[in-house]
Formats: structure tokens, C-alpha cells, sequence
């Protein structure tokens, strides 16, 4: 079981705080998405991404494919922080993953802004670290409401 840090630290040049590290998510995840197949994701009225622990995109569902109007065919298998949303490499969005994907744990939920062409979307933002049997396996789910 990973640590939960208790004061400020650092992953990959990101200083992050206490409170950033280890806010608590607001939005409850119980509608068992992680057990859902593709077409089971796409069924979803949010957005849903799942990474692997390098931030590659593994899954990219309807709804985000829609309102990112980025289709997935041109999205999975890239990596998500440098090819689909480079504007999500800061401490907040991806400090937070850097940190989830050392300790095998993540559970946070914050707000975000996307800038695309078309529009500029305020969202909630919830990351979740779904451990599997080998560390290579783990997955980090995005949450994207809003």
C-alpha cells in the first residue's frame, strides 16, 4: 500500500503541497466503470480516458470524443499529456498523475480548463490509479465532467 505524503514534495520538477498532493475526490466513483467495455464507456454521460502509466491513452469514450471533437482513432495510443492535451502538463494535472503512478495510488478531483479551437471547456477533472497484479498493467482513469 503506498504512503499518502504528508508534507511537500516533488515528481518530475513538480513541487507540489500537501494539500495538492492529497486532496481527497469530491465525486464518488462507484458506477463501476473500470469493469466496462468499450461500447459500455461510451454509454457514459462524461468523459472517460484511461492511461497507462506513461499517459498513454488506452481508451477515449464517446462523450469525450464528441465534446473534444478529437476522434479516437487519432487519440488512443498517444501520449495524453505531450500529443492530445499538452496544456494538462502542469503540477496540478500532471504533477498529480507523476505522483499517483510513483505511489500506485490516486484519487483526486479538481477543476480544470481545456482551451480547444472551438470553444474553452471548464470541467471537473478526477483522476483514479487502478492498480493491476503487475505494476506494467496499472491504469490511471481520467474523469471529465462538465
Amino acid at each position: 500500500m503506498a504512503k499518502k505524503l504528508s508534507g511537500a514534495g516533488s515528481v518530475g520538477g513538480f513541487l507540489m503541497d500537501a494539500q495538492e498532493q492529497c486532496r481527497t475526490s469530491e465525486f464518488e466513483f462507484d458506477i463501476g466503470v473500470f469493469n466496462l467495455d468499450e461500447s459500455g464507456l461510451d454509454a457514459q454521460p462524461f468523459g472517460i480516458i484511461r492511461l497507462n502509466r506513461e499517459g498513454t491513452v488506452l481508451s477515449y469514450n464517446l462523450y469525450e470524443e464528441r465534446h473534444a471533437r478529437r476522434k479516437r482513432q487519432d487519440v488512443v495510443g498517444k501520449n495524453f499529456f505531450t500529443d492530445i492535451a499538452p496544456c494538462s502538463r502542469v503540477k496540478k494535472f500532471y504533477g498529480r498523475f507523476l505522483i499517483g503512478v510513483e505511489q500506485r495510488e490516486l484519487n483526486a478531483t479538481f477543476g480544470f480548463v481545456f482551451h480547444f479551437p472551438h470553444k474553452t471547456r471548464h470541467v471537473d477533472v478526477s483522476l483514479f490509479y487502478k492498480p493491476a497484479a503487475r505494476q506494467q498493467d496499472d491504469t490511471v482513469w481520467v474523469i471529465i465532467r462538465g
